[in-house]
């Protein structure tokens, strides 16, 4: 689903996708960028451990029976600048990048289906998104 609540243009400000993989698991992506300001959250939850990441408090993990999440400490990064410099390195070195190819245009299909969906209101598979190019 989208919409355009707050900024100007045609670009829609708030989604949200639901995603079923081939395994059988149910993800949500959300997305506003309609708001007074910024709030990064991830959320994963499995069935013997889930993990936490807040842009404020980091990454945090909790397995099963546990009684408090773990801070797992990590280094910030630019993952732009990351990309960007693997992508100059596998051109200078001939190299092939580390996602590439059929995973790099999956990964495209997914937002493309999660588009599609929204604007013709029904379920779009991945495959049909690398079927018909569109």
């Amino acid at each position: 689903m989208l919409s355009q609540l707050v900024l100007p243009g045609d670009n829609p400000d708030v989604a949200g996708l639901v995603m079923r993989h081939e395994n059988g698991a149910v993800s949500t992506l959300n997305a506003g960028y309609a708001s007074a300001g910024e709030n990064y959250v991830m959320n994963i939850y499995g069935k013997k451990a889930s993990a936490l990441y807040t842009l404020s408090t980091g990454m945090h993990y909790l397995e099963q029976g546990d009684k408090a999440p773990e801070h797992v400490p990590f280094e910030k990064n630019d993952t732009i600048a990351e990309q960007m410099e693997e992508f100059g390195v596998c051109i200078r070195d001939n190299l092939e990048p580390e996602v590439g190819g059929e995973w790099a245009s999956r990964s495209l299909a997914v937002i493309r289906a999660g588009v599609k969906s929204a604007t013709e209101r029904r379920v779009v598979t991945i495959d049909e998104i690398m079927e018909t190019g569109e």
